[in-house]
Order: structure tokens, then sequence, then C-alpha cells
């Protein structure tokens, strides 16, 4: 059931991108990236268990965001450096408010505000490395896909060995650290090697379609 889960919410997540792609503008996608930045960074939060190894869930959503970026260098050049500011200011705002509210005295008779301060408090490092690993993430992956954007000779190819390099950065920087600090190490260096050859999975089946979508003639208003 899981597993069902975890492929729903990719498909959802693609499903609507092509959507906005197909029927909508600019101005809705860099609605859609705000909403992405948001739930991507809430659901780094929860790791679940999935086909014997644990999985951040955050890593859909952060996926669909280095799509959403590439999606706009192909079609609308120099926005891409708007879009890459509307993601991180996204996301470092939802930040500030779920710290915010941490730090709020509960009412006496209000147990889910101690659950919710114990979800963030004790979480501070994805908190606080969440934001940088995205920053990185995003700025690798706008001067990589802008230097391949040129590039014709076995262009798809090299594109996917960057998506595999870049993931490989932004999922050892968040994850590796973030675990590392708040459970172990070791058990942080196993997270980090599988939830890295799933995003790879991810981002490059993600990618493949992305560049198809190109194909796809938008509908006229």
């Amino acid at each position: 059931m899981d597993i069902f889960i975890f492929v729903l919410i990719m498909a959802i997540c693609m499903g609507i991108i092509y959507f906005v792609h197909r029927y909508f503008g600019k101005n809705e996608f860099y609605l859609l990236a705000i909403v992405y930045s948001i739930i991507s960074f809430v659901m780094s939060f929860k790791i679940v268990h999935l086909l014997g190894i644990d999985v951040n869930l955050g890593i859909i959503f952060s996926s669909s965001l280095i799509m959403i970026l590439y999606y706009f260098i192909h079609r609308y050049g120099n926005d891409a450096k708007k879009v890459i500011v509307v993601m991180i200011v996204s996301t470092l705002i939802c930040a500030c408010l779920l710290m915010i509210n941490a730090f709020m005295i509960p009412s006496l008779y209000d147990k889910m505000s101690a659950m919710y301060q114990g979800l963030i408090l004790d979480n501070l490092a994805i908190v606080i490395i969440y934001p940088i690993s995205l920053t990185i993430t995003l700025f690798l992956c706008n001067y990589a896909f802008n230097e391949l954007l040129q590039v014709k000779e076995k262009r798809t190819l090299r594109m996917i060995l960057v998506l595999v390099g870049i993931t490989f950065i932004d999922v050892f920087i968040f994850i590796y650290f973030s675990y590392a600090i708040i459970i172990r190490f070791d058990i942080a260096m196993k997270i980090a090697i599988s939830n890295y050859l799933l995003k790879c999975l991810i981002v490059v089946s993600y990618f493949l379609i992305v560049d198809k979508l190109f194909m796809i003639r938008k509908v006229k208003k």
C-alpha cells in the first residue's frame, strides 16, 4: 500500500506540471513553484519505510522543483533566476512561520501544540539544512542547465549524468547531515544512500517526461 501511495503522489505531482503546461502559462508555474516549495519542505520532516528502505517524502517534490527550474530555463530563459528566488523565499518564509509557531506558548489544554513543538525543535537540523541544500541545488542546476542548453550531441545522456551528480550533492548535504545530527552517522549514511538511488530514479524519470512536454502544444485560451 505504501508503494502505491508513493507512486500515486509522484504521478499527481507530474500530472499537475503537465496540466499547468498544457492549459496555463508562466504565472501559474510561479504559483506551482511556491506550492511545491512549501509542500517539499513540510514533507521533508516525514520519513517512511518503503520496500525495506527509509525514504524521506520530500524527495518527490524537491525533484519536481528541479524540473520546474529546467522547464523555466528551456521555455522562459532569464526568468529562471526569478523562479529560483521564488522557491527559496517560499521555503524560508515557511520555515520562519513554523519556527515562530513552535516558540509560541500553548494553551493548558492544547496537547497538539506540544507535539508540534517536538516535531520542529527535535528536527531543527532539517529546518536549517533544508533551505541551504535547496539553494545550492537550484543554483547548481541553473548553471548546468544553461550550459547544456546549447549542447546538441548526446544532450540527454549528459543531462542525466548532471542530474545524477547534482542529486548526490543535494541528498548528502540535506539527508545525510540532517539525520547524522538527529539520529546517528551510520544510520544517516544508509538513509542517504537509499534516498540518493531513489531520487536519481525520480529525477531522471521526471526529466524524460518534462523533456517530452515541450513537444506537446499548449491549448490556446
